[in-house]
């Protein structure tokens, strides 16, 4: 009988180390996994920035611990949102992609839809998207290149406009109307013909529902006739 528990013995340890070394290796195998392929499946909520309340030339002096003094003037754009934190922007303050949601590819073939999140820790702020400027930050349109840690070179890229003053929503041609030729552009997107850009997609998204389509550019046709 002593023997027969022991061969039970045997064998139930064989099987847990068995069992133990296939999960250990899918564990590393899914820990392995690299990012190889980003793709911008909806635009953050803001990509225009009003000069005064959402950006200022200057920047944020910060200490070793706590928030930063901003000083204002130069030709350096630094934005207001959580400005002063210490977080990899800094001296720019951070750039406000909350509503950004990207469809990531991993090496092993899976994918996931990946919704930016802030979490705010004491005088941190962490993202789990990042974001950054190929060129210097100044007024008017930049490109931002939105990417994962560790970065590999997988990236997209969406736009955002400085400016002093707002744009009315629905003036999807920045001509300072919003009419018939508006609704045009956001037909276009609808079927394709001319996609929008992240800055003008919000523009005439009259409805602020995240999507264009049809209904958006029905919307502009009643505001030019109001």
């Amino acid at each position: 009988m002593k023997k027969i528990h022991r061969i039970i013995a045997a064998l139930t340890a064989i099987l847990v180390a068995i069992t133990c070394s296939g999960f250990a290796s899918l564990v590393s195998a899914s820990a392995a996994a690299t990012v190889t392929s980003v793709k911008i499946i909806k635009y953050p909520a803001r990509t225009e920035f009003l000069k005064g309340a959402d950006w200022d030339f200057g920047y944020y002096d910060v200490p070793d611990n706590g928030f930063g003094t901003f000083v204002s003037g130069g030709d350096k754009v630094a934005f207001k949102h959580y400005g002063g934190y210490h977080t990899r922007y800094e001296d720019l303050g951070m750039l406000d992609m909350n509503g950004l949601v990207v469809r990531v590819t991993y090496s092993d073939g899976k994918t996931a839809d990946i919704a930016y999140k802030e979490t705010v820790s004491g005088s941190s702020v962490y993202q789990n998207i990042y974001a950054s400027f190929r060129k210097k930050v100044k007024p008017g349109i930049n490109s931002v290149e939105v990417y994962f840690k560790p970065y590999n070179g997988v990236s997209d890229f969406y736009d955002i406009n400085l400016v002093t003053t707002a744009t009315e929503k629905g003036d999807v041609n920045h001509d300072g109307k919003v009419n018939s030729a508006d609704a045009l552009i956001v037909l276009q997107h609808v079927v394709a013909i001319k996609l929008l850009n992240a800055v003008d997609y919000n523009i005439g998204d009259m409805n602020t529902d995240g999507s264009i389509n049809s209904f958006d550019a029905l919307l502009i046709l009643r505001k030019a006739v109001a």
